[in-house]
Parts: structure tokens; C-alpha cells; sequence
């Protein structure tokens, strides 16, 4: 599941995608004007 936040004036999008040795790995990129923006990207 794909989680939007919102950094400074910038939206960002961060999604889990495994776990390795119990660990949750991500990928976030950031730098979008509007949530909906972030939420296409993601």
C-alpha cells in the first residue's frame, strides 16, 4: 500500500516493498506539487 506525506512544501510517496531478515524495505521518491501528483507517481 502506497502512503502519500506531506515534507515541507512537497508532497512524497513511500511504498513498502519486502522485508529482508525481518527488515521493511522501502522506495520513496519526493518532490511533487499536489497529492494527487505523488498518489499517479507512486
Amino acid at each position: 500500500m502506497i502512503s502519500i506525506r506531506k515534507r515541507g512544501k512537497v508532497y512524497q510517496y513511500r511504498f513498502e516493498t519486502a522485508r529482508v531478515n525481518g527488515k521493511r524495505k522501502y522506495i520513496s521518491k519526493s518532490g511533487f506539487k499536489t497529492k494527487n501528483a505523488a498518489f499517479i507517481a507512486g
